[in-house]
């Protein structure tokens, strides 16, 4: 017989009285023996007998918190299950070496014992804690720590394409952010130590490597500016790979300012502009006894370097694209040097030095000519000691890039690029003093103001001249250059062709300029890297100087004579010219010079020989 037939249950009706409900069955009692109160008892079973057992009613209050128990175990049950389906999607290690979470943090439990405990969770998830002991009133903020994984982990790029872009990024990225070391940043070592940094290096370098912009491109920068959010909400991720990835983001993004003060702060939180200093003082007392470790000291030379990449792009992002002050250095800039002597210093040192101290140089610059304090006179004197200062610079470094022992295979690119900057600091340094004055229209120009303006044009001609002379050490590698770079190549001969019209000039230097604008379109065609804007900027601005230089023909063909028409003759194709400019060097940049115009301010000029005055 089953248990279930030998057993019957039933329930003793409800009674307001105290009489007590057996808890022995029937057959027991009638038997006057003990019973075990089993359902049905040891003693019914054997003896194959019918156990009849009378239940006593529960109580209203037993069985509603009995309910309520039963709900909460049903949601225990409900929790457990889907921690069960968080530690399966979360069970693949992630390969990151960044400290997310404490280990203390990462054990979990396999029962929940209180409802406080934190979730079951993988090796460098984040750590979400639920607690019922707070009142509901009371608000609280986590901050979820997103593990970051690199592009390959993803499943983005395979490894032998994420080793393509690092080699594409170190053969000439890293001159324009020579804040790196080739002997310690290699491929192996920054995959290891940070993959946002390894994220941003391949980003970039995929960019490059394909010379324009493909879906890919765009899934990695997307990708790399969400990793860079979790970077700089959470603390614990601040780092020198962290302000390096922000670093090279900021030179080839549009958020360039934002993210370059997002990379300043985390610096300065990790205290890096202090690193400088140390590394000096370090340098100073190496005659001494006192051991200092290599690894020390090669971290405070990557801390310096950085810091001082950080302090260039401030500058040149400052001076000019308008960015706010940040910081500043202070003392001499050229202490930077002492660093040139050290054993782990590079060849791409000489670079970044002499960019730092040329830009704390031009924002000094820029300070000066923007305050309203200083008169023409004043303008014109600090011109002239300024135009000192660039040339005493240029020669110091002329002199240390030619007799640097490690700078053989890179000097001609050194050198290259040590020219063409003193001729945009100088004709920068020009424009501003112009703009600083308040000139405009050509046609009212003092003779001190038209010497400023024509250094300028020279500045702008040589710069023109430097970069199509040897495109090899200069054009051609731009593909790897960041946007600052071709939006000033694209200025530069922009306002040179402006120039040219303002500032009598030669047929023949109107066509030779022509000419050299299509080889300098040639060549950077040829270096593209996605960067059309500024290619079609330069493509435009030919176009408009070729229409000028036709309608110049047409009229002395007609005449058979020199273009001696009125003004209003040439007016359109002069004012063609003379109003573009590009929204780029409006919204993104601020470059000084193309709001300079020719209007006649005298009937005689104006009804008279004004090509001879363009």
């Amino acid at each position: 017989m089953s248990s279930d037939e030998s057993a019957c249950i039933i329930s003793a009706p409800c009674s307001t009285g105290t009489k007590r409900i057996p808890k022995a069955c029937s057959s027991c009692r009638q038997s006057k023996v003990k019973c075990d109160g089993k359902k049905p008892c040891t003693r019914c079973d054997k003896l194959k007998k019918r156990c009849v057992v009378f239940e006593a009613p529960k109580d209203p209050i037993t069985a509603r918190l009995e309910t309520v128990e039963s709900e909460v175990q049903h949601l225990r049950e409900q929790l457990d299950e889907m921690h069960q389906l968080l530690f399966r999607r979360n069970s693949q290690p992630t390969p990151t070496l960044l400290n997310i979470v404490d280990q203390g943090q990462q054990q979990s439990t396999s029962t929940l014992q209180d409802v406080s405990d934190p979730l079951l969770r993988a090796p460098g998830q984040p750590e979400i804690v639920h607690r019922t002991k707070r009142k509901r009133s009371e608000a609280e903020i986590q901050i979820l720590n997103e593990p970051i994984m690199d592009f390959v982990s993803k499943g983005l790029i395979t490894v032998e394409c994420a080793m393509l872009c690092f080699r594409t990024f170190f053969n000439g990225c890293d001159r324009y952010i020579p804040v790196f070391d080739p002997e310690y940043d290699t491929f192996v070592s920054v995959r290891s130590r940070s993959m946002i940094l390894f994220n941003a290096i391949c980003t970039i370098g995929y960019r490059v490597k394909m010379k324009s912009q493909s879906q890919t491109s765009d899934i990695l920068h997307a990708e790399l500016k969400k990793s860079i959010s979790v970077i700089i909400q959470n603390k614990n991720l601040n780092s020198l790979e962290s302000v390096q990835a922000m670093l090279i983001a900021a030179c080839y993004s549009a958020e360039r300012s934002l993210l370059l003060s997002f990379a300043t702060r985390m610096a300065l939180d990790l205290n890096m502009d202090k690193a400088f200093e140390k590394i000096v003082q370090r340098f100073a007392m190496r005659e001494t006894n006192v051991y200092h470790g290599p690894e020390e000291d090669r971290s405070l030379m990557r801390e310096s370097r950085t810091w001082f990449g950080l302090l260039v792009l401030e500058h040149i992002f400052r001076v000019d694209g308008g960015k706010p002050p940040g910081i500043q250095f202070g003392g001499s800039a050229r202490r930077c040097r002492v660093l040139l002597s050290h054993t782990l210093s590079t060849v791409l040192d000489l670079r970044l030095f002499a960019q730092v101290e040329l830009n704390i140089m031009r924002a000094n610059i820029n300070d000066t000519l923007g305050s309203k304090t200083l008169d023409r006179l004043d303008i014109t004197s600090f011109v002239h000691e300024t135009k000192i200062d660039l040339d005493l610079w240029f020669d110091d470094w002329l002199r240390i890039i030619e007799s640097s022992p490690t700078a053989t295979e890179e000097k001609p690119f050194l050198l290259a690029a040590l020219r063409v900057q003193k001729c945009w600091a100088e004709l920068t340094l020009h424009c501003k003093a112009l703009q600083s004055m308040g000139v405009e229209n050509v046609a009212a120009i003092s003779p001190t103001e038209q010497s400023i303006l024509l250094t300028a044009k020279a500045a702008a001609k040589k710069h023109l001249a430097l970069i199509i002379t040897e495109p090899d050490h200069y054009l051609a590698q731009l593909r790897y250059a960041m946007d600052f770079v071709w939006a000033k190549c694209a200025f530069c001969f922009l306002l040179l062709l402006k120039l040219s019209r303002l500032l009598p000039e030669r047929e023949e230097e109107h066509r030779e300029l022509l000419r050299k604008g299509e080889t300098l379109l040639e060549e950077l065609s040829k270096a593209g890297s996605g960067n059309t804007v500024y290619l079609r900027i330069l493509k435009m601005s030919i176009e408009k100087y070729r229409r000028i230089l036709q309608d110049d023909n047409q009229i002395r063909t007609e005449t058979g004579t020199e273009t001696t028409g009125p003004f209003w003759e040439l007016f359109d194709v002069q004012t063609d010219l003379q109003s573009f400019v590009p929204e780029q060097f409006v919204s993104e940049w601020e470059f000084p010079g193309l709001n300079l115009f020719y209007f006649p301010i005298a009937w005689h000029d104006f009804f008279g020989d004004f090509s001879l005055t363009i």
